[in-house]
Formats: C-alpha cells, sequence, structure tokens
C-alpha cells in the first residue's frame, strides 16, 4: 500500500523541522563509458561518482539554515518516510552540506524558506 507523506519527519542535526511542507532525496551516479575503436558498445561500463541531493521546503522559523550555508556547517539529515516510531524506515544522509536558502514572501501567505543540501553518505535502516 503506498505511504501518505503526512506521517514523513525531517531531523536536520538532531532537531526535527517542525514546519515541514515537502522534502526531495535522491540519489545518482555518474557512469564511466569508455569504448574502443570500432565498437558500438562499451568495453568498460560502471558507476562513478555517487551524489545524495536533498531539498526541504518549509514554513520560516529563523534564519538557522542560511547562517549554515554562510558557515559551511555540515549537519545529518534524518528522514522518516513512515514516521519514527519502532521498526520504521528512515533514511539518514550524513555529512550534509547546506548549499542553498531561499526565502519566500508573499502578501498573502507564510513566509517560506526552500533549503538545499548534499550528502556524502545515504544509509537505509529502521528506527529503533
Amino acid at each position: 500500500m503506498p505511504l501518505l507523506g503526512k506521517d514523513a519527519e525531517i531531523e536536520v542535526a538532531g532537531s526535527a523541522v517542525g514546519y515541514a511542507q515537502g522534502i526531495r532525496v535522491g540519489a545518482s551516479a555518474d557512469l564511466i563509458k569508455e569504448y574502443k575503436i570500432g565498437s558500438q558498445t562499451p568495453e568498460v561500463l560502471e558507476y562513478g561518482n555517487r551524489s545524495f541531493p536533498i531539498t526541504i521546503d518549509a514554513m520560516y522559523i529563523d534564519n538557522t539554515y542560511a547562517n549554515d550555508v554562510l558557515n559551511g556547517t555540515k549537519v545529518n539529515i534524518i528522514v522518516y518516510p513512515e514516521g519514527n516510531s519502532s521498526g520504521k524506515p528512515k533514511v539518514t544522509l550524513g555529512d550534509c552540506v547546506i548549499t542553498g536558502w531561499e526565502q519566500t514572501v508573499s502578501q498573502d501567505g507564510v513566509i517560506l524558506e526552500s533549503v538545499a543540501a548534499e550528502g556524502k553518505t545515504m544509509t537505509w535502516g529502521t528506527v529503533p
């Protein structure tokens, strides 16, 4: 059965992101492809550098994440897709560098922020 996003929880540096509206987590790998002369298929086909990007959309509270961009703080980001009850899955992005922060202010809405980061590692596990 599909999961409902309303149950998900996010932690940045051990603190819950209390007003998160959405999150995107990804994993990708560059391909290494090398061809020899006269061949239409690669002689070498391997994965190369990996990246683990993440973005969080939240209601703005303070300038914590903006300051993390400025000072280069590394944080761990943990996503609990089904909430953080025991036995539920969790995704941990380790040593994340927050690479971007953006604030949106409109007359008729709550001030929002978008935070972008990239993790050094990604591990899947379960909540103890």
